[in-house]
């Protein structure tokens, strides 16, 4: 009686194994796997007919085959249990600890294992016994999908269309373990990282700081505005007067040419000149940034301003700024790449005042307060205790929390310029000790 009992949890456990190899064969393989072979040779062909159209049924349906790998791993699982119970003279969850490690051994982890390193052989041999064992769960699974359906049903939605959709963190997660296992090279992982997270982005995080922007003054003559314009890597220009809180256009680089060329207005203030200025935009510096690439594809604009909720001028986006949150920095001709983190030759680590907190702490490995800053000058300055002016040039900010001391080089308007950070005494005598 114990040898049939063996047999059946043996046979269990391989229908078990047999239906997760497949599976994980089956959604391992590209398209490329399941193309037409009509123009390969027969050494070249992957997949061939019938367990093609097989596994393009079951890549159409997935959620078919997952319903019948839950229902043998939860049958092997409780059958395997109870015979064990009758088999073995030990405690009754002792033999349900076993049952559950010889299916997670045996009926899981190697079966997934072994289907990840040959997909598609595995499924192409697998093709036929698969689609056997999930024909006979369909009975079951077809009845308790239905009354796992119902809550579904009273709430209003369809229970297929939640079977159907993929979360964000399934796709990361399938986007990692692509790249660890090196069928998705690291900067494509980092990109299409980086697509979802500008969910999580808003315009005031992606733009260039008010400081930083270069400006044509509208009382410029279109002849000095043009001289400005060439001496800069940009070639559009939000246009003020007096001030930066003041914009009333954007003057493009290829209009200031064809104006020029004109020789009408060379002499005349830019703001004074007839068509000459576009129409600017502004928007608010909570717009989520994918919502901002969408309106700025659609108005064909390329700039942006961003306003605060007081109207005055927070910093400016470009379409440029937003594709460098995919792809990183994109350098043209003009372009001089600035590194905002940089080791000296004396082997100290120099920060510019723009560096972002995130990188700054990626940099010394601490954790710095990022909630209520964005950059390490502005972290800075709270620990200073006023806005920065050249009398602190050459002062020494200490930092406890961090562990790090921090030297002041230059001052740029009212923010740090250059830093040099260096870890404080004690935390270096720790590190010593802890080595």
């Amino acid at each position: 009686m114990n040898s049939i009992l063996y047999l059946v949890i043996v046979i269990l456990l391989a229908a078990d194994a047999l239906i997760m190899a497949y599976r994980t064969a089956v959604m391992s393989l590209t398209d490329g796997d399941l193309s037409d072979n009509d123009d390969r040779d027969d050494d070249q062909v992957l997949i061939r007919e019938p367990a093609r159209s097989r596994i393009r049924d079951v890549r159409d349906n997935p959620a078919r085959l997952t319903r019948a790998v839950w229902f043998w791993q939860l049958l092997t699982a409780s059958l395997t249990t109870v015979m064990l119970a009758d088999c073995l003279p030990v405690n009754r969850y002792l033999c349900m600890l076993i049952a559950l490690a010889g299916v997670y051994l045996f009926g899981a982890a190697v079966p997934y294992l072994a289907a990840r390193m040959n997909p598609v052989r595995i499924s192409e041999a697998l093709s036929w016994i698969g689609e056997r064992l999930t024909v006979i769960t369909v009975p079951f699974t077809a009845v308790l999908s239905f009354i796992s359906g119902i809550p579904a049903r009273l709430a209003g939605v369809d229970p297929k269309s939640l079977e159907d959709r993929i979360s964000e963190d399934e796709i990361l997660s399938l986007v990692n373990e692509g790249h660890e296992q090196g069928a998705i090279d690291e900067d494509e992982a980092e990109m299409i990282t980086n697509i979802f997270e500008l969910d999580d982005k808003q315009a005031q995080d992606i733009m260039t700081h008010r400081g930083d922007i270069s400006t044509i003054d509208g009382s410029m003559s279109l002849n000095e505005a043009l001289s400005r314009m060439v001496e800069m890597p940009n070639s559009r220009f939000p246009v003020i007067e007096e001030d930066i809180d003041h914009i009333i256009g954007s003057l493009y680089l290829k209009d200031a040419i064809l104006f020029h060329m004109k020789e009408q207005f060379n002499e005349t203030p830019v703001s004074e000149v007839p068509h000459l200025l576009r129409e600017v935009k502004f928007i608010p510096e909570t717009v989520d940034v994918d919502d901002l690439f969408r309106e700025m594809q659609e108005s064909r604009k390329q700039m942006v301003i961003v306003v605060d909720e007081y109207g005055q001028t927070s910093g400016l986006v470009t379409m440029e700024d937003i594709l460098e949150e995919i792809v990183g920095n994109i350098l043209d001709e003009y372009d001089k790449e600035e590194k905002l983190i940089a080791r000296a030759r004396d082997g100290m680590l120099r920060l510019n005042g723009k560096a972002l907190l995130a990188d700054v702490s990626k940099a010394l490995d601490v954790e710095l307060d990022q909630e209520n800053y964005d950059t390490i000058s502005g972290y800075l300055t709270e620990k200073l205790g006023h806005i920065p002016t050249q009398d602190d040039r050459g002062c020494v900010i200490e930092d406890p929390a961090s562990g790090y001391k921090f030297r002041v080089i230059s001052i740029s308007g009212t923010m740090f310029g250059w830093l040099e950070a260096e870890k404080l005494p004690e935390m270096s005598d720790t590190a010593d000790d802890n080595s």
